[in-house]
């Protein structure tokens, strides 16, 4: 490919405001431009690398075909797993590629955090037995592919799925890593061990205590002076046509994510109750509910409350709270549940190592799942169909690739993404004995069937060198006034190495 045949504009240096020098590279590469709706389109050259991309993981998973879906993806998914009726039809491995809004997109974030992302999704529609073993060959297979790339990564290997994450330095999203064992996951799906009052204090009776306008968890921690450890705070929702009430420790936030999951309503359709709402769960102004005949569809708690010894809720009557209560003794629960948002300095959930907040993002999820659709075995009986999910995020990937693959002149592409073997720069396009081996040598190699782009531009040598270092190909053949010598220059953008080679040599022609 000619560079003259194609629009490149490069930028000496990046207006975006941002930490990321992913951002930055691409968009002074010319490979990639910002709109200003937050979204971005990859140009002519920008193009070629994303497909590039997209061709490398798909050469990695070819067992999986590719298929188009026009509509609803989730409905095309489940009509798939719906015509299995028989084990000798799995398993059935399908892949396509599609886009989807990303609803914690922030412009600053680059493509760490795009406001849509592309996305590579493979599906293996399979048996229970058979799921779980390819799960480890595609952890394998992630792996290997990463190493590669040069990328540093976490990953929260779980049983039934697993995320991978992309560790930045500078704010992105939370994620709570442990110290320890190195278990990790985003805060607001990180599980951890709940705290539990291990004191020898005796249970008491309840005692009601007035409490004028004290309607905070703050205010009523100074009133008391007591730790918030010793609250339980009671939250009333709304969720669809329900009216839920949720126990937490008085330090602790609610998981809109968890609750949401546990309750099987979308959390678009969760909201904090009404001050009506509030009134006829309590029979008391807002501030003063608690679990002790409260009127709601249903009672949850974190798991958290049940080991709160001698604690103090609302009394469900204005200006009044309970001391003493205890979990049992004094009020039950319909179900308990992790309904918290973990925090940094929580218990790790596997090993009890403390929790720390670092930045990053996910690139890649494998997800196991369980449908409702069966299928028969060999014996004639049902069982349960199951899906194994692998998505790439593209674009996220790409700025991963460029982030841990650059130097302060530009990018530096790995070989296995990069659309490009060869770049070949003519120094001076006035010269022509430079014009001609260049061209000459660019037709061999593609003969030779490698991919080869040509900067036959009339520009200065100079200014060819930097959009070189820039882009970033992998292998660089300069076609200098050494040509009178029958030699050229052959850099290597990944390890900045130069050699001198005879023309001859490289192109073997006479």
């Amino acid at each position: 490919m000619k560079l003259s045949d194609i629009y490149l504009k490069t930028y000496k240096e990046c207006p975006l405001s941002t930490d990321f020098d992913s951002l930055k590279l691409l968009y002074r590469s010319g490979i990639l431009k910002y709109l200003e709706d937050g979204g971005y389109l990859y140009t002519i050259i920008g193009n070629l690398f994303f497909d590039k991309l997209k061709e490398f993981i798909k050469g990695e998973f070819k067992e999986f075909s590719n298929i188009s879906i026009s509509g609803n993806y989730e409905k095309a998914q489940n009509s798939l797993n719906n015509e299995i009726k028989s084990y000798k039809e799995l398993p059935l491995n399908i892949g396509y590629r599609y886009t989807q809004e990303n609803e914690y997109y922030k412009f600053k974030d680059g493509l760490l955090n795009p406001k849509i992302d592309n996305i590579i999704k493979f599906i293996k529609i399979s048996s229970s037995e058979d799921v779980y073993k390819e799960k480890q060959n595609i952890d394998h297979r992630i792996e290997s592919i990463l190493n590669s790339l040069n990328i540093n990564y976490l990953n929260n290997k779980e049983d039934n799925g697993n995320k991978y994450f992309y560790q930045t330095n500078y704010p992105l999203k939370d994620i709570l890593l442990c110290e320890n064992c190195g278990y990790n996951n985003y805060k607001h799906e990180a599980k951890t061990q709940s705290e539990k009052d291990l004191s020898t204090d005796e249970i008491k009776d309840i005692e009601y205590i007035y409490t004028p306008n004290v309607s905070s968890i703050e205010d009523l921690e100074s009133f008391l002076e007591i730790s918030p450890k010793k609250l339980i705070k009671t939250l009333i929702f709304k969720c669809e046509d329900k009216i839920v009430a949720v126990l937490l420790r008085g330090d602790r936030t609610i998981n809109i994510n968890s609750l949401s999951k546990f309750l099987k309503v979308p959390k678009e359709k969760i909201s904090m109750a009404s001050e009506e709402d509030v009134k006829a769960a309590t029979n008391a102004e807002v501030g003063f509910a608690g679990p002790i005949g409260i009127k709601v569809d249903n009672v949850l708690a974190d798991e958290e409350v049940l080991y709160i010894k001698n604690g103090v809720v609302g009394a469900n009557k204005t200006d009044y709270h309970i001391k003493n209560v205890n979990y049992n003794k004094d009020f039950k629960v319909d179900n308990v549940d992790n309904f918290k948002l973990s925090c940094e300095n929580d218990k790790c959930i596997k090993c009890e190592g403390k929790l720390k907040t670092v930045n990053g993002t996910n690139f890649i999820d494998v997800q196991i799942t369980p449908t409702d659709y069966t299928y028969l075995n060999s014996q004639g009986k049902e069982e349960k169909i199951y899906n194994l999910e692998i998505k790439f995020y593209i674009d996220r990937l790409i700025s991963i690739i460029v982030e841990e693959n650059k130097d302060e002149k530009g990018i530096k592409w790995p070989k296995t993404v990069s659309p490009f073997d060869y770049e070949i720069i003519i120094g001076n396009i006035k010269s022509e004995n430079e014009y001609k081996w260049g061209m000459n040598i660019y037709e061999i190699l593609k003969n030779k069937g490698y991919n080869v782009l040509i900067d036959d531009r009339k520009e200065r040598i100079g200014f060819k060198f930097k959009d070189c270092e820039l882009i970033g190909i992998p292998d660089v053949i300069v076609v200098g006034k050494d040509i009178e010598n029958e030699m050229v220059e052959i850099r290597s953008r990944i390890d900045d190495s130069n050699i001198k080679e005879n023309i001859r040599a490289l192109t073997s022609v006479e």
